[in-house]
């Protein structure tokens, strides 16, 4: 885990092999209490996560995580602040059209976000849905 006071973040990576499970987070989250009296906010959840899309020819994209029973539908950020990031989402498709894997994908977390005493009271909605700002893929191989 790292805190950048100046910035105002917390990042972490999960140990390999493992996962964040969300919902633990939120749980962490709730416990602190640091939102009581506070006016701390949760301004987003930023996730980067490895897995591959499952359901590429639906009209709701979902991307099960490697390892675990996890999976997002994924969508588009039009609040995204560059027009690259707001392209990501149909970059992503573009890339499943031809036939590529996507194997990773980093966006943020819809519904997480606001007051902390708010946001701990009650889980975000699910299907959770990351809002895709970059992705990464592979060709896939050709079998006969």
């Amino acid at each position: 885990m790292k805190l950048d006071k100046k910035e105002g973040t917390i990042s972490f990576r999960a140990k390999k092999g493992r996962v964040v499970d969300l919902d633990k987070l939120h749980e962490s989250i709730w416990a602190t209490r640091l939102g009581d009296g506070t006016g701390m906010v949760l301004k987003w959840l930023d996730v980067t996560a490895g897995g591959e899309v499952v359901s590429p020819r639906d009209v709701e994209l979902k991307f099960k995580v490697a390892g675990s029973e996890q999976e997002f539908v994924l969508g588009a950020d039009n609040g995204a602040p560059t027009a690259q990031e707001k392209g990501a989402f149909q970059r992503l498709r573009d890339a499943l059209e031809r036939g590529e894997k996507v194997v990773s994908v980093t966006g943020r977390v819809e519904g997480w976000t606001g007051n902390l005493t708010q946001f701990s009271k009650k889980l975000p909605d699910r299907p959770r849905r990351i809002l895709v700002k970059d992705f990464q893929t592979v060709k896939r191989e050709n079998r006969p």
